[in-house]
């Protein structure tokens, strides 16, 4: 356990002074501001509205419902408008001979001169009847991708649930780690005090005093390095909720009750992970997109059909003989059919290749399964043996304090040794910190298995 709190101090002398401000001027206890004291679901609050992935991931979402809009319009008509004006050089009239019967015979007809200026407008419109499934399957695609994208924050909005489960937990542990050390010191320093009075009464010896010091000052370095962890657990707890680091944030005292073992079957616990885990929907909307895309890539190999339109004005009117200096509106309408055969070998490759996009999709969503399966179980079990082992930490931590009870009462009366009564005051907390570290494995146990069945 020390050499845990040995580690976590270096770390905060490594981290700490490079993020705090130069020259900190010191703040005296009755000027300090009080923590702020935050409960799970506040944390999960402020987590949820503050998280840059999160928002990321719904901006995502956001993307691929504007795609699906992109795709349906694809069934609506083309219109199209173009208007011109062009100034045409000038051409020579021409003239035209005509035999007709007698009595009139031949008759030598000219052509009226050309007109310089020419103006258009036209409205074309073009309306998709059959397209081999193209626009359909376009549509299914980004709707199967929009779904994907859900699950994708479905599962980021799981994983920070159970970080910041995970980090409020340990803070949690932290705190009551220091209020079990700081009790711990405070009965050394009365046992310290007893040492010393049986020493000037002459029933022990000044290695009595001696040891009793020197367990004292190990106890205030381990507080010292649990107040560390402490301190790294509120500035991890505030990132991950949104708030500025330097902001002195604590949990509730009360935090950590017991926990139960689950009563859910892990059968029944597997099946609910299978169909609420986001992963597994949103890997069973790629195989969707990867079929769509078959089909998409298909669609080359049929022809396309088009009603089309239009409706042209313009002066002079090409379609109107005589032409005359007038705007004259003419219209059409007609039946496209057009078929792409040269390009059959590269539709044919896309089609192999989207049909081995099927298979990569399907191969991927029984991966995703089977390690959703697998978390599922490593969380039932970690849960239940955090459990186990905290009815037994705690049997363990009564049976340490009815020694140490037992002991020190020996010890004031002269009939236990200094060294006895030192080592059940130490076996008393260590039983304590095994505990109160097993109590929160179990919440944060209790969060991983909650995240693997998806709720």
């Amino acid at each position: 356990m020390r050499d845990s709190f040995a580690a976590a101090l270096a770390f905060a002398l490594c981290v700490v002074p490079a993020f705090a401000a130069p020259s900190p001027a010191p703040s005296s206890p009755a000027t300090a501001a009080a923590p702020r004291i935050l409960t799970l679901e506040e944390c999960l609050r402020l987590g949820f509205a503050n998280d840059a992935g999160l928002r990321t991931d719904e901006l995502e979402t956001q993307i691929a419902d504007a795609r699906i809009h992109e795709m349906q319009g694809q069934y609506l008509p083309s219109l199209s408008f173009q208007g011109g004006y062009s100034r045409l050089s000038d051409v020579a009239p021409g003239s035209l001979s005509v035999s007709l019967p007698p009595p009139i015979g031949t008759q030598n007809i000219t052509f009226p001169p050309s007109l310089d200026n020419s103006t258009t407008f036209r409205l074309a419109l073009q309306q998709p009847l059959f397209t081999g499934k193209r626009i359909d399957s376009s549509v299914r695609e980004a709707e199967a991708l929009r779904d994907s994208s859900k699950g994708d924050l479905g599962k980021s909005r799981l994983d920070l649930r159970y970080s910041i489960s995970q980090a409020f937990w340990n803070l949690a542990k932290a705190k009551t780690q220091v209020q079990a050390i700081s009790q711990s010191v405070s009965q050394a320093e009365t046992h310290l005090a007893d040492a010393q009075k049986l020493r000037d009464q002459g029933m022990a010896t000044n290695n009595d005093v001696l040891q009793a010091q020197m367990r004292l000052e190990d106890l205030k370095i381990d507080l010292s390095s649990a107040q560390s962890a402490q301190q790294i657990a509120q500035t991890q707890l505030a990132i991950l909720v949104g708030l500025p680091w330097t902001n002195s944030i604590d949990v509730p005292d009360d935090t950590g009750q017991g926990i139960q073992a689950t009563e859910e079957t892990l059968q029944d616990l597997v099946s609910k992970a299978l169909s609420a885990r986001p992963e597994i929907q949103a890997a069973r909307s790629r195989v969707t997109a990867s079929e769509a895309s078959v089909d998409l890539a298909q669609s080359g190999l049929y022809p396309n059909l088009f009603v089309t339109g239009d409706y042209t004005v313009a002066n002079p009117n090409q379609r109107v003989f005589p032409q005359s200096d007038q705007f004259v509106g003419t219209w059409s309408i007609g039946i496209l059919a057009s078929v792409d055969v040269g390009r059959y070998p590269q539709v044919l490759a896309q089609t192999e290749q989207a049909r081995n996009k099927l298979s990569q999709a399907q191969q991927g969503s029984r991966q995703i399964a089977d390690a959703v399966i697998a978390d599922v179980i490593r969380a039932y079990v970690t849960l239940n043996e955090a459990v186990g082992r905290l009815a037994s930490l705690h049997e363990e931590t009564a049976q340490a304090e009815e020694n140490d009870r037992v002991t020190q009462e020996r010890y004031r009366q002269g009939v236990a040794l200094s060294s006895e009564s030192l080592d059940a005051q130490t076996l008393v907390v260590q039983a304590r910190l095994r505990e109160n570290s097993a109590l929160f494995d179990c919440q944060v146990a209790r969060a991983a298995l909650e995240r693997a069945v998806g709720e």
